[in-house]
């Protein structure tokens, strides 16, 4: 996984927003995830049309950082999110 990736959401997750931050639940398992505020607005991105470097371009303006700064974070948050199922690759 890369810059380039394009990710979009499972079907099997479902998510709640309480004060800026998102609770995920992967629907199968039942298993609970949170996110901080910036990893949020990352899953509310994941819509299979964007790239994590598209991503981190709108988030770093948001949040008034560099797109460098914030895309390796990125990258291991959608590792993460890909690896318990809760986001899949984009075709």
């Amino acid at each position: 996984m890369d810059s380039s990736t394009r990710l979009c959401r499972s079907p099997n997750a479902t998510y709640q927003t309480v004060a800026d931050e998102a609770i995920l639940i992967h629907m199968q398992t039942g298993t609970y995830y949170s996110l901080n505020e910036v990893g949020t607005v990352f899953w509310e991105l994941l819509d299979g049309t964007k790239s994590i470097a598209d991503c981190a371009v709108m988030i770093a303006a948001e949040y008034d950082a560099t797109s460098e700064m914030i895309e390796g974070d990125l990258i291991e948050v959608a590792q993460d999110l890909f690896r318990e199922g809760l986001a899949e690759k984009a075709s």
